[in-house]
């Protein structure tokens, strides 16, 4: 059957199934096929099928092959890691050598240096002497008393007109002796010419050091020697510092009126009893003398209350311990509140100009370590300090001690109608804007310089322009600060709005507004963030311009929260909300006695002498306490 032969065959088949309606039957070649044609595609077939299997035993062999050499790669890649591992192993080992090696030089050169120094203060000590011998034995002249000025070139010609030449020379160099005095010999008609200097501390007496009134021991001369003169006294200082445990008798007597009642009372006599007794701290042992040191040594000199009472007390052979220390700082607090209220008048009166601002502690309790804050208000004008640490309750009546919120600062502020609060960008003290419209918000400019300054250390000297029109700002403050009798508080808004100043603000702004419209995808992110605290606080940063008692910044409150800084890094923690609150009375009144000139110790003194005298007219004990300095 021929190929033509078959495809017509198949297509009668496919003809008929359709005309009858039934499938079309699958196509079988061989009814067609004769036997040796049978044959034949059987022989076919089964020589396929043996190239088949041929295919397939060389597929397996060359996935054989491939295994094997995939065990192999992976053998050699363990291999390959331990080896690095060893090297890394060798690498880090090295390191560590290096650096011990750096060290040990380090600290070779140090202790190299330290011999230098030892060896160059003994050669000092051995050869030195006064300039003069030291001058002799190098070889080098004096240097001569007119080279120390910016246009003496060591000729007489470069000296002021009119001024004289060395002592004793005249312009031929002739010298002539007179009785005691020397004299120049010169040509007819020449001056006398002397040494050209500055002003003579003829008479002056200069004290390098003084410690009040000497206290003057007699001496004797030994048996046997004889006295020629009485020389100056031998001046030897030390150091007293102790503490005195005073008993005082008690009587148990009977009043005139029937009851008894214990009394302590001095003789006439007792000058040094009657005084210790003008100092007692009320509801303790101790005196006010000693209270104000305690005082003095844990919030002024930041040394906490456990160090004292294992250190430094035990050295004065006083043993107390720490709960003593601050049981009495509690008795001192509960006096000094007594004065809060009025400072807080003095300082809140109206038309006031106030600076705020607050910094975190933590203080103790029984689930651990709890972040609060405390606050800081300033008047400047009045040199008045006030930290606050304020209990606040939210909205869902629940208590919050020592706060962030603006709460505190409102409930503080009160209805008091102060002029101006100044402060940082702190979102607590927009509401200021919207609620309290009487009282004008101005922000501070330093905040601005340092995030531009952060910035401009990173390396981006775009800020350049910025940082240095607000130095051209200060240095117009400086220049008013340094001339306060001229520049009164009017004078100095007319400068801070004439054309110079306004030229620079408006320059800034301009260049702002250029930079703000690029987008913050134009800008790093220190720089950008910069660029929108400036951007979003403008007017309240320069509405310092509105009046000339206005500050600049808020440095003011930022020196006198700094102690408080130093106290929270040595002390580490407050151990109740009563010692933060403690912390805050004393931190008011040490920061106001520094403001007004006066030491905290003597003014405690003062304080408790009058309290235990009856007084408890506050409002006059404050205005005579701090008056201003002069």
């Amino acid at each position: 059957m021929t190929e033509d032969e078959l495809i017509r065959e198949i297509q009668l088949k496919k003809q008929l199934s359709e005309l009858d309606g039934s499938p079309v039957p699958e196509y079988d070649s061989s009814e067609s096929m004769t036997a040796e044609e049978l044959r034949s595609d059987n022989r076919f077939l089964i020589e396929q099928l043996k190239e088949a299997r041929e295919e397939n035993r060389k597929l397996k062999e060359d996935i054989s092959e491939i295994k094997q050499d995939l065990k192999e790669a992976n053998r050699r890649a363990d291999e390959e890691q331990a080896e690095r591992k060893k090297l890394f192993d060798r690498l880090v080992k090295f390191m560590d050598d290096q650096k011990s090696a750096d060290d040990d030089k380090k600290k070779l050169e140090r202790e190299i240096e330290t011999l230098k120094n030892r060896l160059a203060v003994a050669n000092q000590a051995l050869y030195g002497g006064s300039k003069t011998c030291s001058d002799k034995y190098s070889g080098q002249k004096n240097e001569g008393i007119n080279d120390g000025r910016d246009d003496f070139d060591g000729t007489e010609q470069s000296l002021p007109a009119g001024t004289p030449g060395p002592v004793g020379k005249s312009s031929n160099d002739t010298d002539v002796v007179t009785g005691d005095h020397q004299q120049s010999e010169s040509q007819e008609g020449s001056e006398q010419q002397t040494c050209y200097h500055g002003p003579g501390r003829t008479g002056a007496k200069y004290n390098k050091e003084t410690i009040g009134e000497p206290i003057l021991h007699k001496c004797i001369v030994p048996e046997g020697c004889k006295l020629l003169k009485v020389l100056k006294p031998r001046k030897i200082k030390t150091l007293v510092q102790r503490c005195e445990e005073h008993h005082f008798e008690r009587f148990l007597v009977r009043l005139p009126n029937g009851k008894t009642k214990s009394i302590t009372i001095p003789a006439d006599d007792d000058v040094e009893g009657n005084k210790i007794l003008e100092e007692l701290v009320p509801g303790t042992g101790i005196t006010a003398t000693l209270l104000s040191f305690i005082i003095f040594n844990q919030f002024i000199m930041a040394s906490p209350a456990y160090r004292e009472a294992k250190n430094r007390y035990p050295d004065m052979d006083w043993h107390t311990c720490r709960q003593n220390l601050l049981n009495w700082e509690d008795k001192g607090a509960i006096l000094l509140s007594k004065l809060l209220p009025p400072l807080k008048d003095m300082a809140l009166e109206e038309g006031a100009n106030v600076n705020v601002d607050e910094t975190w502690c933590r203080y103790q309790t029984h689930f651990g370590h709890r972040k609060t804050y405390m606050w800081c208000l300033v008047n400047r004008k009045l040199g008045i300090v006030i930290f606050f640490y304020e209990d606040t309750v939210d909205k869902n009546g629940k208590k919050h001690s020592g706060g962030r919120r603006r709460a505190v600062l409102k409930e503080f502020l009160g209805d008091k109608k102060i002029k101006s609060l100044q402060s940082d960008g702190y979102n607590v003290y927009m509401y200021l804007d919207d609620e309290m419209v009487d009282i004008e918000h101005i922000c501070c400019l330093a905040h601005v310089h340092n995030k531009l300054q952060e910035a401009k250390k990173l390396g981006y000297v775009i800020v350049d322009f910025f940082l240095s029109q607000i130095k051209k700002l200060y240095k117009r403050e400086k220049l008013y600060a340094s001339k306060p009798d001229y520049y009164t508080p009017g004078r100095i808004k007319d400068a801070r709005n004439d054309e110079y100043t306004n030229g620079i603000v408006n320059s800034m702004h301009e260049k702002l507004l250029e930079y703000i419209a690029k987008g913050e995808d134009y800008f790093p992110d220190k720089v950008w963030r910069a660029l929108n605290y400036f951007y979003n606080f403008w007017d309240q940063i320069f509405a310092y311009r509105h009046d000339g008692e206005y500050s600049i910044d808020n440095m003011a409150v930022e020196r006198a929260i700094r102690p408080l800084t130093v106290q929270r890094k040595n002390s580490l923690f407050l151990c109740s909300e009563k010692g933060a609150k403690n912390s805050g009375i004393y931190n008011t009144f040490i920061s106001t006695c520094v403001q007004q000139c006066r030491n905290f110790r003597d003014f405690f003194v003062d304080y408790v002498k009058a309290w235990n005298q009856g007084r408890r007219d506050f409002g006059n004990l404050i205005k005579l306490a701090f008056a201003p300095c002069a």
